[in-house]
């Protein structure tokens, strides 16, 4: 079944024109507007359902929701343009030296294999470095990695396989962190966003940018703890990582001390907000390594109700999926 999407818009397009202005101001993803679109559209757009089904059914598996699917998908992409309605995979923040220079890593959030082809594929959380994957997956520049002495491979390969398991395995527990009252809600996002903003700042290789990387870090760091403090009840309102570290030990959390020490004092650390000071770009990479290390010390002890680490689910394709 196919539907002729200028004609669909002509019938339909004040639904959708309608749909599309709640979508913005929700700031839904562009991605995932047709799909919502459909759905709405049979509930309050259309008064009967093809063949006498009913709108109480089941229908996302039916070959007449799959066309509204594609065609709602033209309008939209008529509307917008093609290219946005690809989603990007979700992928954390993350690099590494290679020759004496910070590169890119690209840590997804997830991965997807192939269990029927075109039918099914799992989606899986996974913690570390997946069966599936190599480390030259996570490097989108490809260095040549056949360059370098057999123990310089092994210890950089060694340390890319670190990053991604301490990034991957913090974001799974503060995503699934249980107990917290809103305030601690709310800082649960920000934490991987001031990381991805250190790694920005620091790949930029500019020293002004790598002084901000670091007041960037603090903040990750910081706001790990208070996750974990929030989740005992016993927050604190200060910037001093020693201060924080001090009072989570009596929690049962103890980080590791000469890396919590390799970060600044909060006050000299935000300082370096103003970008009135240069730092070294390889002294920035070094406060990075300690940061992530730190962010998953703590949260490897947040309470959680589900453990999705490495957890998998078997997705069946939609029909709609790849229909033009």
């Amino acid at each position: 079944m196919k539907l002729d999407w200028e004609e669909f818009a002509k019938g339909a397009g004040h639904w959708l024109e309608l749909f599309d202005e709640s979508f913005a101001m929700d700031a839904v993803p562009l991605h995932a507007r047709p799909l919502k679109s459909a759905m709405w559209l049979v509930k309050d757009g259309i008064s009967e359902l093809p063949y006498g089904d009913s709108k109480d059914d089941e229908y996302f598996h039916k070959e007449w929701f799959s066309a509204i699917v594609v065609a709602i998908r033209k309008w939209y992409e008529n509307r917008y343009g093609v290219d946005v309605f690809t989603p990007a995979k979700s992928k954390l923040p993350g690099l590494v030296m290679l020759y004496g220079t910070p590169i890119q890593l690209d840590i997804l959030e997830t991965i997807s294999k192939v269990e029927v082809e075109g039918e099914t594929s799992w989606l899986i959380w996974p913690d570390s470095i997946h069966e599936t994957e190599t480390v030259l997956s996570f490097l989108p520049s490809k260095p040549n990695l056949s360059a370098l002495a057999p123990d310089e491979r092994t210890k950089f390969e060694e340390k890319v396989t670190t990053i991604v398991k301490r990034t991957r395995s913090s974001n799974l527990a503060l995503h699934s962190a249980s107990d917290l009252p809103d305030e601690g809600k709310q800082m649960v996002p920000g934490i991987m966003r001031h990381i991805e903003k250190g790694v920005s700042d620091i790949l930029s290789l500019k020293p002004s940018n790598a002084a901000v990387a670091i007041w960037e870090l603090h903040l990750g760091v910081e706001k790990a703890f208070k996750v974990f403090l929030h989740q005992q009840k016993a927050n604190l309102k200060t910037h001093d990582l020693e201060v924080l570290s001090k009072r989570a030990k009596e929690f049962g959390l103890t980080v590791t001390d000469p890396v919590l020490k390799k970060l600044p004092h909060w006050k000299k650390s935000s300082d370096y907000r103003y970008a009135e000071e240069e730092v070294y770009i390889d002294y920035a990479v070094g406060i990075y390594d300690a940061a992530v290390q730190l962010v998953d010390e703590i949260t490897s002890k947040l309470r959680r109700e589900l453990v999705f680490n490495n957890a998998g689910f078997l997705i069946q394709k939609p029909k709609w999926v790849g229909r033009r």
